[in-house]
């Protein structure tokens, strides 16, 4: 959705705000989520999430084209700084039929998304979670050492 509310749970009570425990809301945000997500929504639904704002605002009415196919898209990113034990080749070989973006991360959003990205569809929340296994898993040196 093109808007988005941002919560944080108390680790302490707060005098006039709230309990340990308690969420409080920290903005609403009248704009689509960031990074890749709008792209996600449109792989996920094979629509235009930009064209529907679009109209919403020309026309005053949401027109929601319905092309019957929906699927499960999902981010998986990857960081320099560890080793995996798929390589990038064999990410691509196994999943290149539905992968829809496969890039480097922008510095500026490296720290939270990765420095790799890999966004794929899938038909099921299995696949889904499989792929996402897949592209993270570490090679066993590595996971020893974390």
């Amino acid at each position: 959705r093109f808007v988005h509310l941002e919560f944080f749970c108390l680790a302490e009570d707060k005098e006039g705000l709230g309990k340990k425990g308690d969420f409080v809301g920290l903005e609403v945000n009248m704009r689509p989520a960031g990074g890749y997500t709008p792209d996600m929504m449109n792989y996920a639904h094979s629509t235009d999430v930009y064209q529907i704002w679009a109209d919403m605002v020309t026309t005053d009415r949401r027109i929601l084209p319905d092309s019957g196919q929906h699927c499960y898209c999902v981010y998986a990113g990857r960081r320099d700084c560890h080793t995996y034990k798929h390589s990038h080749e064999e990410i691509l070989a196994r999943y290149g039929r539905q992968m829809k973006m496969c890039d480097r991360v922008p510095d500026v959003l490296s720290l939270d998304m990765g420095n790799q990205m890999y966004v794929a569809t899938l038909d099921t929340a299995t696949e889904r979670d499989a792929f996402v296994r897949y592209v993270q898993e570490q090679a066993p040196a590595q996971a020893a050492k974390d």
